[in-house]
């Protein structure tokens, strides 16, 4: 079985660097040196079409890893990789002040490729390493303003991860290849379905 994942994530977010921790074969990247500003307080390359990557899972299955550029220009690339994707990871950069709301772009890219389908994706915090008060808990309560529904479609795991680590990466992506297994047995639209009819019967005078 091989599975192709969308890695999404702002400009520095440490896409790239996730893949290279981890990848099985040279990684594939499209990185040019950074013209913009906003880029280049970050880092001296971007990415300007994906990167691409392949992790073994053995018995013969695999993560096909295809990273997309950060940048908004590039958007047309989230769609594309999308298009052929089984689940995605979002890399958050937990450094940046405008966090939530880059997670919010790309769950909401996510959705509109990917309406009314059964699709896995787990949350990746990145550059954390400061933040020695750091808590998970801003993103699962940002999650559950967007949507009440605990199914793992509508509120994906949150997960801490040095891009750097292999463990780490690899962590992200053993949850992943876990939803993607649970989906084909159970798909989340079920779930999400019992859990609105629950809502309504409890709400129902």
């Amino acid at each position: 079985m091989e599975w192709n994942i969308a890695v999404l994530g702002s400009v520095g977010s440490g896409k790239t660097t996730a893949i290279r921790a981890i990848s099985d074969i040279d990684v594939v990247d499209t990185d040019v040196a950074a013209t913009d500003a906003a880029t280049l307080q970050r880092k001296a390359t971007t990415t300007v079409a994906m990167d691409m990557g392949v992790m073994e899972l053995g018995n013969g299955d695999k993560l096909r890893l295809h990273g997309a550029p950060g940048q908004d220009r590039f958007d047309f690339m989230w769609e594309i990789l999308l298009e052929q994707a089984r689940g995605a990871v979002v890399c958050v950069d937990h450094s940046h002040a405008e966090r939530l709301q880059s997670l919010a772009a790309y769950l909401d890219a996510i959705a509109a490729a990917k309406a009314g389908q059964d699709f896995p994706i787990v949350i990746a915090v990145t550059h954390a390493e400061q933040d020695t008060r750091r808590s998970l808990q801003p993103y699962y309560d940002f999650l559950r303003q967007r949507r009440a529904c605990p199914c793992s479609a509508c509120t994906p795991a949150v997960m801490w991860c040095d891009a750097r680590s292999a463990r780490d990466v690899t962590a992200v992506m053993v949850v992943m290849t876990a939803l993607l297994e649970s989906f084909q047995t159970l798909p989340e639209s079920a779930l999400h379905a019992r859990f609105a009819q629950w809502q309504k019967r409890v709400h129902t005078p």
